[in-house]
């Protein structure tokens, strides 16, 4: 992962969800207002900790020695957690940026200094290295946050969201189309996001809440009939994530501020089941993901939400893994999708090793597997005469960059209508999301009847 600026935020305010909270969990943890402080203060007391000041009852020659070695082992101790969960471990499927192995090493080695003022001197300094612990390890962990761009507020970290159950009273009274409707005055000026359970009628599928987005226009009494978007998380994450770090209800937001309340109904369900399993969006032995999404979740919001029927105004998204699930999707169903977004997707359904995902996902058939990739499929069923697909990716994005030229060309040589967009300066973490769906959203709108 490749950081942004640590003192500048190219995408402006990341404050997400709108809705009351606390002051301190509403503290906007990748701003600079709120991290400067942070890093001055843990600066200085583990300055103060490095030096030799009264109340060591050593030796200079001892005590310099003595420190470095605690801050030299801390470093290493920080550097090694992140060889064996990023590196060796693989948990989050891409490589360290340089920030955020430095954030390790630096907050490492500020607890290994702390730890060596602990040793022999006297109890006001020993609080001093007490207190630098926790703000050492914050420090580091807010820059590794501001790098990947995960947790907008120090409430997202607890999971106090501010967000609760959405109540949903079925798109019975929708109008027939979005063309003529006009928005009355007592439209909210905002639109809302909560959660609700889609249960797996078909599927059999264990899902977290969903989380959903209604904007203005779907809050009044007589909503038109809306485009959906069926929106997936990263893995390791969850519904959540598309918000949180994806930016998505300020994107929304701000469609529906220039389009008279007209944006699109978005549904996030959870592909994952759990936060670090990949299912990879097919029907396996570790679930029926793909049936899920397609008979349960279509029929669920098509029968609770105020959307259209038409498959072009159907769109499928997503960010890492879950932009994999949207061009599987938005490739093998294009009856049900007329277009997808995909940001920094990979090639196909892979769960690490070649021989897991055989082995957890198809049967141990490689065959079965060749059948299930985006490009395979799109081969099989061109032409798509009526399917958009977009494709935006981070320019440092070492691990997936290259997956996304590939799948254009298949796109377009199957008759897809595609477009894509490379960012400079971003690579493979939430900087990238929710840039991509400021781009991609907006570039929808006309292929959805929105102008």
């Amino acid at each position: 992962m490749i950081a942004h600026a640590i003192l500048g935020d190219p995408f402006g305010s990341r404050g997400t969800i709108v809705t009351p909270q606390g002051w301190l969990l509403g503290l906007p943890i990748e701003s600079t207002r709120v991290l400067a402080p942070v890093y001055a203060v843990a600066a200085v007391l583990a300055i103060a900790l490095l030096l030799p000041l009264p109340g060591v009852r050593m030796r200079l020659r001892i005590w310099e020695p003595l420190a470095l070695l605690g801050a030299g082992i801390g470093a290493l101790a920080g550097s090694l957690v992140v060889v064996v969960v990023v590196d060796i471990d693989d948990l989050f499927g891409v490589p360290a940026s340089p920030v955020i192995r430095a954030a390790a090493a630096a907050a490492g080695a500020g607890v290994g200094l702390a730890l060596a003022n602990l040793v022999g001197t006297r109890w006001w300094r020993r609080l001093v290295a007490v207190l630098t612990i926790p703000l050492v390890v914050a420090a580091g962990g807010l820059m590794i946050n501001r790098d990947v761009a995960y947790f907008p507020k120090l409430g997202d970290v607890f999971g106090v969201t501010g967000v609760s159950a959405l109540s949903v009273h079925g798109g019975d009274d929708a109008q027939a189309a979005l063309r003529g409707w006009h928005q009355p005055a007592s439209m909210p000026t905002t639109g809302t996001v909560g959660t609700v359970d889609i249960p797996g009628t078909e599927s059999h599928w264990h899902a977290r809440p969903a989380w959903i987005y209604l904007p203005p226009a779907a809050r009044v009494a007589h909503p038109p009939r809306l485009p959906v978007v069926i929106a997936f998380s990263g893995q390791p994450g969850g519904p959540s994530d598309v918000f949180l770090g994806g930016n998505l209800q300020a994107t929304l937001d701000g469609i529906a501020r220039a389009h008279h309340g007209l944006a699109p109904v978005v549904v996030v369900p959870d592909q994952l089941g759990i936060p670090n399993r990949n299912p990879m969006c097919v029907d396996s032995r570790m679930g029926n993901v793909q049936r899920y999404v397609v008979d349960d979740v279509r029929e669920w919001v098509l029968r609770n939400l105020p959307v259209s029927p038409n498959r072009r105004e159907w769109t499928v998204a997503g960010f890492s893994e879950g932009a994999t699930c949207a061009v599987q999707f938005g490739a093998g169903f294009p009856a049900v999708f007329g277009s997808y977004l995909a940001i920094s997707s990979e090639l196909g359904p892979i769960d690490h090793s070649m021989a897991r995902t055989l082995r957890e996902a198809f049967r141990g058939s490689r065959t079965a597997w060749e059948d299930a990739q985006p490009i395979t499929i799109m081969h099989r069923k061109a032409p798509y005469r009526h399917t958009v697909a977009l494709y935006c990716v981070g320019a440092g994005d070492k691990r997936y960059g290259s997956a996304t030229p590939k799948l254009v060309a298949a796109s377009r040589a199957a008759g897809m209508r595609t477009r894509t967009r490379v960012l400079p300066g971003l690579a493979h973490n939430w900087n990238t999301g929710a840039a991509g769906f400021a781009w991609g959203l907006p570039e929808l709108l006309p292929w959805w009847g929105i102008s």
